[in-house]
């Protein structure tokens, strides 16, 4: 799994550093709305209890949610057509699940939030005004504490916290979409993407399949 990644940080490094004083620099504000599918297997959730009393909430089957990115990119264009970029993107993710079928009637919303580092190669296929676009790419997510409500029809509801696991989570993305050259200086891209989560290296493990589906909207702004 993580000789993919490298060989692909290694092709965008290795690219930029032989072109670099060639090319034109990049900065774009980003919006992405999200749907997020999990696919969970009888996984529990411990928020942090602050001496109350908290049940696990329940996670099973397949779960789907709404979400969005948004965030600021630098690009740099070392040939024509070709760009490498990265940035820093800001991740929310809210989720609704009914609590264990034992426990009695209520749901239970975590509201997740990260920090998405965006590692990515570009490639516009021709100068002309409207043109295609495409995107590979390697995103880092170093997640916050999630924020975590249980509703509950027998108990009063709770505000809790949900400590994220330790170290940052890996994904790969595509996408593929188009570019329209506003003037000579600004460009909007608007792309569908696709992003399958890697998971965690040194020697953790992905206990749930996550794959995101994405419109990623740019307006870049070329110096």
């Amino acid at each position: 799994m993580t000789k993919p990644l490298y060989s692909l940080l290694c092709l965008c490094l290795l690219q930029a550093v032989s072109s670099f004083g060639q090319g034109k620099l990049s900065v774009s504000a980003a919006i992405t709305p999200l749907y997020v599918n999990t696919a969970y297997s009888r996984f529990y959730l411990y928020p942090d209890s602050d001496g109350a009393i908290v049940e696990p909430i329940y996670m099973n089957g397949t779960v789907g949610s709404v979400g969005y990115v948004a965030g600021a990119t630098a690009y740099y264009t070392y040939a024509p057509g070709w760009s490498v970029a990265a940035g820093i993107w800001y991740r929310y993710l809210p989720t609704q699940v009914a609590r264990s079928p034992l426990a009695g009637e209520g749901t239970t919303s975590i509201r997740s939030r990260a920090i998405r580092i965006p590692l990515m190669l570009n490639f516009r296929s021709s100068a002309k005004k409207l043109s295609p676009y495409y995107t590979l790419g390697v995103l880092i997510d170093i997640p916050f504490s999630s924020r975590v409500v249980a509703v509950r029809d027998d108990m009063p509801t709770q505000k809790l916290r949900l400590s994220p696991d330790p170290g940052p989570q890996f994904s790969a993305m595509i996408g593929a979409g188009a570019v329209y050259q506003i003037d000579p200086t600004l460009a909007l891209t608007v792309q569908p993407t696709a992003t399958y989560r890697l998971g965690r290296f040194g020697g953790s493990h992905t206990d749930k399949r996550t794959y995101e589906l994405g419109l990623q909207t740019q307006l870049i702004y070329s110096f």
